[in-house]
């Protein structure tokens, strides 16, 4: 039996295959018929979510077409091989290094800035405590960062290049690759960003306010 996640799994693959063809999307209503191995696959993608739960339907099914070509065509089968995941991750690195003023970033500063909120009010400490907070051995907001909860965009909002400077370069460099040189990048299309910086300096004041106010 499919479930309704994962009937929003499948009709998520639907969307990125044809929406990288600029083709309109029909959604699936009707799983009774739907192949074994796709069955399979499906099962085993649902599988793969929940255990990565910061783990975007989208973004996962939109990478390869990304990175080789949008007039290929890859099966369900495809995405839970290594080569989906190699995809996914050239893919957001590829992302966080792009215009911070896009649309997509500007939607992804959203929702890293709700992250954040709701992380402060769970574990009971403020913006700035969390801008300093440590994981077992490792600041919190890389851990994050790993997740692709927030963005290097974000960090740069956060002031967090203190907290970054305590940590070792050969676990930086694991967290992301050429962990240095990424972040110099983003850093410096961060200070002439137009729209990006104000959103996310704006926003940050405001979930400051708010989770001050409610924690008091």
């Amino acid at each position: 039996m499919v479930s309704e996640r994962e009937k929003q799994i499948y009709n998520s693959y639907l969307y990125a295959t044809r929406s990288a063809k600029n083709q309109p999307t029909k959604f699936r209503k009707d799983f009774s018929k739907l192949k074994d191995e796709d069955f399979i696959s499906l099962k085993k993608l649902s599988g793969f979510f929940k255990k990565h739960n910061h783990v975007n339907y989208r973004d996962w099914f939109a990478a390869p077409f990304e990175v080789y070509s949008k007039d290929e065509y890859f099966d369900l089968q495809f995405f839970n091989t290594r080569k989906a995941l190699k995809c996914y991750s050239l893919y957001m690195k590829e992302r966080e290094t792009s215009n911070p003023d896009t649309d997509e970033n500007i939607a992804n500063l959203k929702q890293g800035l709700k992250f954040i909120y709701n992380y402060c009010i769970d574990n009971n400490m403020s913006v700035d405590e969390y801008r300093i907070n440590i994981t077992g051995n490792m600041p919190t907001c890389l851990l994050h960062l790993q997740e692709h909860r927030l963005s290097f965009y974000l960090l740069h909002a956060l002031d967090v290049e203190k907290t970054i400077k305590s940590v070792e370069n050969s676990i930086l460099n694991f967290i992301v690759q050429d962990f240095h040189t990424v972040f110099a990048r983003t850093r410096t299309k961060f200070s002439g960003s137009a729209t990006y910086k104000l959103k996310a300096k704006d926003g940050i004041t405001k979930i400051k306010t708010i989770v001050e106010t409610k924690q008091k």
